[in-house]
């Protein structure tokens, strides 16, 4: 990926806290010449430094995690469009407003000992949000052996993590303060969380 260095945060707990906020990421193998992408509803595990996941036992991704060994997992956070009548500066041009994380490494089928440590993992991490929280325990064990012979688990030892966050810090704070007051004014959720991220920089 490239990084301009205005744009590489190099922060590793805030690629992390990226990735926590946005784990539906894109996981992209290759092998025998064709790459392949699939969504996955990943779990960063910190304990082990290992990005985790699970698909289905007829995902022929799986075959790729067997034989190739190698991954790249790529998040989106907060982006939107920015125009450029929305500067002070003259003479601009549009742009996108982004954060991306990648991760690299090499990835392996896990056991089922740790599937079923993975899966309660991740669902425990997403049901945390909840005043009301489901876990694994609710299931029957007939039922959960039943289920988890339906799909398998693997990990990335990460090697790699790449941040980037694209938020116009290369522009002058006037045309940055105009922005966020744009954002704000026409924008929604999205683009509201975008000028607070660049609020944030500015004030950094």
């Amino acid at each position: 990926m490239y990084i301009p260095k205005a744009f590489n945060i190099k922060s590793k707990e805030k690629a992390i806290s990226l990735i926590e906020e946005n784990s539906f990421g894109d996981l992209v193998t290759y092998n025998n010449g064709e790459l392949c992408s699939n969504k996955v509803p990943f779990f960063f595990d910190r304990d082990t430094n290992t990005l985790c996941g699970h698909f289905g036992n007829s995902n022929p991704q799986l075959i790729d995690i067997s034989e190739s060994k190698k991954a790249l997992a790529i998040f989106s956070g907060a982006h939107t469009y920015i125009s450029p009548q929305w500067y002070v500066s003259q003479n601009m041009v549009p742009t996108w407003n982004f954060q991306t994380v990648q991760i690299r490494g090499s990835i392996k089928i896990v056991d089922e000992e740790r599937l079923l440590d993975i899966l309660e993992k991740l669902s425990a991490f997403h049901e945390s949000h909840f005043i009301t929280q489901w876990s694994m325990d609710k299931i029957s064990p007939d039922k959960l052996n039943l289920l988890s012979k339906m799909i398998t688990g693997f990990q990335i030892e990460v090697s790699d993590i790449k941040f980037k966050e694209k938020m116009s810090q290369n522009r002058e704070i006037d045309d940055q303060k105009n922005v966020m007051e744009h954002l704000v004014k026409h924008g929604g959720s999205p683009e509201r969380q975008v000028s607070e991220i660049m609020r944030q920089n500015i004030e950094l």
